[in-house]
């Protein structure tokens, strides 16, 4: 089997989302050591004008081969790269200054479900009812690793302005996956993720001027800074979006979403690799019960137990 037939597979899809979920997961290290560095419009332009300084050698000669189709998909572009890139990270950013970190972590569980009602009725995807138990078991994973095990903390939890920001978000990224789908055949890969590049900086602009007053600010490129932006812009953004675009061509959007779940586990290594945050048994636990929903949701009951379950009714 050579590469073009592998990459279709679903073997192949699942590991893009492993290749994506490993490059986006230190995304949330990196914007924690920038807190208060750097403004979030700011932080977004630079990092994706970089991304796209980046990719530019790469991706201009497919796009401008395809820029008739490009042109015929502009609005769906255009909704890709709004969703996908200048608001999200920007609004996630901004809900941190009044969300909680717990508030910011559950309400976004809440982008599996969404892409998976998007897909249902507009894209008429069929799924089945152990996709919605399973996401309803990632969730509780997740709520179990956020809350830290106490359900006096979901009790307790007070919503701000930020915390509509991010149900914003997650509707968001519900969008940028369904969307994606709809694009993926019509355009190369590295068509989408060169037009991601030039339309998503483009519609930073915007939020970067209303940031700034209108006028250009450059904030010191410090060490740290530069770091930064580099693997953010090569890692976090052009792997990511490429491999989980990928992914979401060949395994559809609601499947593709499922793995969002694995974000938090994954980001707890990541700490832990990195700055050495420790891992407690509750981070490994809530890992395993996030792991069980997404396989759940993806195979379901093993058939044989289902059948021996309906002759028992029988």
């Amino acid at each position: 089997m050579n590469w073009n037939e592998f990459k279709k597979t679903q073997n192949a899809g699942y590991l893009f989302i492993v290749l994506g979920i490993i490059n986006w997961s230190g995304n949330f290290v990196a914007a924690r050591g920038l807190a208060g560095i750097i403004d979030p419009a700011t932080l977004n332009l630079l990092r994706w004008l970089m991304a796209t300084l980046i990719f530019l050698p790469f991706g201009i000669r497919s796009f401008w081969k395809e820029r008739v189709q490009v042109a015929k998909l502009w609005k769906e572009l255009s909704a890709i790269a709004i969703c996908g890139i200048s608001l999200y990270d920007t609004l996630i950013f901004i809900a941190g200054r009044t969300s909680e970190a717990l508030n910011m972590s559950l309400i976004s569980t809440l982008s599996p479900l969404l892409t998976a009602l998007v897909a249902q009725f507009f894209m008429r995807e069929k799924l089945k009812p152990s996709m919605f138990m399973g996401i309803a078991v990632s969730t509780f994973g997740v709520a179990l690793l956020v809350t830290d095990g106490s359900i006096n903390r979901l009790l307790n939890m007070h919503f701000a302005l930020g915390d509509m920001l991010i149900l914003c978000t997650a509707m968001m990224s519900a969008i940028y996956n369904t969307v994606v789908k709809t694009v993926s055949g019509k355009i190369s890969q590295t068509t989408l993720l060169m037009s991601c590049c030039l339309f998503g900086t483009l519609y930073i602009l915007p939020l970067y001027l209303w940031e700034t007053g209108g006028t250009i600010v450059i904030p010191p490129m410090t060490h740290n800074l530069v770091l930064s932006l580099i693997y953010l812009s090569v890692f976090a953004s052009l792997l990511c979006y490429l491999f989980w675009n990928m992914a979401v061509e060949v395994l559809g959007a609601s499947k593709t979403a499922l793995f969002y779940y694995t974000l938090p586990p994954a980001s707890a290594a990541v700490a832990w690799f990195v700055i050495h945050e420790p891992v407690n048994w509750n981070q490994i636990l809530s890992g395993t019960v996030i792991l069980v929903g997404i396989l759940f949701a993806l195979y379901g009951f093993p058939s044989k137990f289902m059948k021996q379950k309906a002759h028992s009714y029988g």
